[in-house]
């Protein structure tokens, strides 16, 4: 839950040896280095970017010939070890596997064009082939105009024929095929345009045999010698590509050291230098600060100097979390890293998140599938995968939440009919959200003011850390302790002994005056809010004691609020003839407000009178002045009140997200056993149901409860206790695409 220390270093080093030291650096992974100035990529970087998007096209040529050891999941990195990889890198030349690759692609490719192309032909020729002549003669006639075609069917040649038969036409078929019937349409030239015009009416569909000068069954078997012959030449391609699958994991290690190579180019040309040196500003995790030591020594002319940060820099944040939590980090990653003096929310939203996410799911069934998938698919990427690893814990979760709620694919075990396995899940079984909604209701409220209440902890205790003791103890803990009486009175009130009920209303009433008094603060007036509050307070106790809604014995506040309120006359004395104030006019005020007050002692004058006299008095001094303005802010905050209704609320997305998947889950199961029914292959279209309904059930409501957790702790939870802004900690280390070194 901290924020790792980091340490703001420059190293100097000479020119000869930056390139040897960055490379350090980027092994190790250590420093976080700050450009100096974004340079325009030059020359050197333009070569290596085209180099690399060559070597990584025969990567993904040849990967795709490579037989894929993770099935569906795709190819796991290529492991080495780090003398292994270097051997690759200094001893492989690429060149001449890459233009080979290059020469075999697309020779194939054109291969692969060739033979479509030439299938295409041999399609279109082949209702030709009884055709005993080559039919480019018939068009080189002067006198007769020739048509070559096909009928959809026997019906529409007769009626063609019938169509014809007073024309200086025929209509010759070619074959024995009822359908696409090929024909040849012999006619005058003179009478071609009405011949055309008549076959226009026809489902009739023209083919061009112009260039045809062979008989079109010759032609059709040299079309097909081709295509053998390209086909065996592009099977020897293949079998050239396979032999070459050997280099591929040096290719893959050629590439990623080009590509952290060009990251080392780009770092120096965005660094500060000298005539002779280079400088290398960043910062460094303290923990660190001894293997960056050794790094600078190994490289050779360099030294290692501490800085101490501008006033008004910042460092970057750096966060250190156990495993458990690591994964929830992705949260910030997404939204915003905290400063430097926050403190790092992620343990503290994980358990929520994780829970929440559960509950959207409501699944136990699905939770199983979503952790198996993940478990898979992290073999594959790597454990780092802060996606995968929330989704692998928000698994669990969802499988305690599904038990929880009897969800196990939704209803399957009840379609199924097993006894044990419906025995088994009854015995885990808290309740069923689809016959007692308002259980699931009022846990996810409870779930929603839990958290609310958390992140006014977090604010409250951090505002102490830094030492804002002012904006815990008078900004937050009013309204916790508001919100929490309040709710006690209203859930345990009958049941509550009455003193507790008084108590808890008292602290209600106080805190209300706080918030009225206290919601903007100044220093100077400091003693003048802290008599406004004594008397705000004492003066709604005493109302409540009045209306009967705490004990007669809380009248005698009466007497407290007379202390407190010659205390701020008192005050007001002070404060006028501290800020020479102390005039006439104000004298005469001030007298008359103290014989109201003895009046009212005296019993002639009703106590509101007196009051009225007495707070005329108070705002002729400045600071009572200052405090009224900021009364009006504080009066206006308590509205703000119904907004923590609209936060708690907004927690019923869990159980709508919940019930959701469930009733889903349970329309697949109902729709596949209703297919049962059909002989032979009623089960198998069952299994199918099951398995394409199941899958995006899953997959939408895992997206949804993802997306709606992180909605919950992004506008709900962050705002009581968290700004963020922070610049996030990157150390300058390898991004290796293809090869995992070990």
């Amino acid at each position: 839950m901290a924020i790792d220390r980091v340490a703001k270093v420059l190293v100097a080093v000479h020119q000869d040896s930056a390139p040897n030291l960055l490379k350090r650096l980027q092994r190790r992974g250590i420093l976080h280095i700050v450009k100096t100035e974004e340079m325009e990529p030059g020359t050197d970087l333009a070569e290596m970017d085209r180099q690399f998007v060559r070597l990584e096209e025969a990567i993904e040529f040849l990967g795709s010939r490579q037989k894929k050891k993770g099935g569906v999941l795709g190819e796991a990195k290529v492991e080495m070890t780090r003398p292994d990889f270097d051997r690759a890198v200094e001893e492989y030349e690429p060149g001449e596997h890459l233009e080979h690759v290059r020469v075999l692609s697309r020779e194939l490719e054109e291969s692969s064009n060739r033979i479509r192309s030439l299938k295409t032909e041999t399609a279109r020729l082949g209702p030709w082939t009884e055709l005993d002549y080559a039919p480019a003669g018939l068009y080189e006639n002067e006198t007769v105009e020739v048509v070559a075609g096909r009928f959809a069917d026997v019906a529409e040649f007769e009626k063609a024929r019938e169509l014809l038969k007073d024309k200086p036409a025929d209509v010759q078929r070619v074959g024995t095929a009822e359908t696409e019937m090929p024909v040849l349409i012999v006619s005058a030239k003179e009478a071609a345009e009405e011949v055309s015009r008549v076959v226009g009416t026809l489902r009739f569909e023209m083919t061009d045999l112009k260039g045809v000068r062979q008989k079109p069954a010759q032609v059709v078997e040299e079309l097909k010698r081709q295509v053998f012959e390209l086909g065996r030449r592009r099977d020897e391609i293949e079998t050239k590509l396979g032999e070459m699958l050997e280099v591929l994991p040096r290719l893959k290690a050629v590439a990623d050291n080009l590509g952290n190579e060009r990251d080392r180019t780009a770092t120096e040309a965005g660094l500060d230098r000298t005539e002779v040196v280079t400088l290398v500003p960043g910062w460094v995790r303290e923990r660190d600060f001894v293997k960056l030591e050794r790094a600078v020594e190994e490289s050779g002319a360099a030294s290692l100097s501490r800085l101490e940060p501008e006033k008004d820099e910042e460092p970057p944040v750096a966060l250190v979390n156990r495993t458990p939590f690591r994964p929830f980090e992705l949260v910030l990653d997404l939204y915003s890293m905290p400063k430097p003096s926050e403190v790092d929310p992620t343990p503290l939203l994980a358990p929520f998140f994780a829970i929440f996410f559960g509950f959207c799911l409501t699944d136990a069934g699905y939770g199983i599938a979503l952790v198996v998938i993940a478990a898979l698919l992290m073999k594959k990427l790597g454990r780092s995968n802060k996606l995968l690893g929330m989704l692998l814990v928000g698994g669990f979760f969802t499988i305690i939440a599904g038990a929880l709620v009897g969800g196990w694919f939704g209803d399957l075990p009840d379609k199924i009919g097993l006894a044990p396995l419906i025995n088994f899940r009854n015995r885990l079984v808290w309740f069923d959200p689809l016959k007692n909604p308002m259980q699931f209701f009022i846990l996810s409220l409870a779930f929603g003011y839990l958290h609310l209440m958390f992140g006014m902890v977090i604010e409250i205790v951090d505002c102490l850390r830094v030492r804002r003791v002012g904006d815990a103890l008078l900004g937050q803990l009013p309204w916790f302790v508001a919100l929490n009486s309040l709710v006690a009175i209203v859930l345990l009130g009958k049941s509550l002994p009455v003193w507790v009920s008084a108590l808890l209303l008292v602290l209600v009433l106080a805190s209300v005056a706080s918030i009225v008094v206290f919601t903007q603060r100044a220093t100077g007036i400091a003693l003048a809010q802290t008599m406004w509050f004594g008397m705000f307070w004492l003066v709604l106790v005493f109302f409540a004691a009045k209306l009967g809604r705490l004990p007669a014995v809380f009248l005698h506040v009466k007497w407290l609020l007379l202390v407190v309120f010659a205390g701020a006359f008192a005050y007001t004395l002070v404060n006028l003839a501290r800020t020479k104030k102390l005039k006439p006019v104000a004298l005469a005020i001030g007298g008359a407000g103290v014989v109201c007050f003895g009046l009212y002692l005296s019993g002639v004058l009703p106590w509101f009178v007196a009051g009225l006299a007495g707070l005329a008095f108070f705002f002729t001094a400045p600071a009572n002045r200052q405090v009224a303005g900021k009364l009006a802010w504080g009066g206006y905050a308590l509205y703000g009140a119904t907004s923590y209704v609209g936060v708690v609320l907004s927690y019923i997305r869990i159980m709508a997200l919940g019930m959701v998947t469930g009733g889903i889950a349970m329309a697949v199961n109902t729709v596949a056993w209703m297919v049962t029914g059909i002989p032979v292959l009623g089960i198998i279209i069952a299994l199918v149901v099951l398995a394409i309904g199941h899958t995006y059930n899953l997959a939408v409501n895992v997206l949804g409860a993802f997306v709606h957790t992180l909605r919950l702790n992004y506008v709900e939870f962050f705002p009581r206790f968290y700004t963020g802004g922070g610049e996030p900690f990157k150390a300058f280390k390898e991004q290796n695409r293809f090869v995992a070194v070990k």
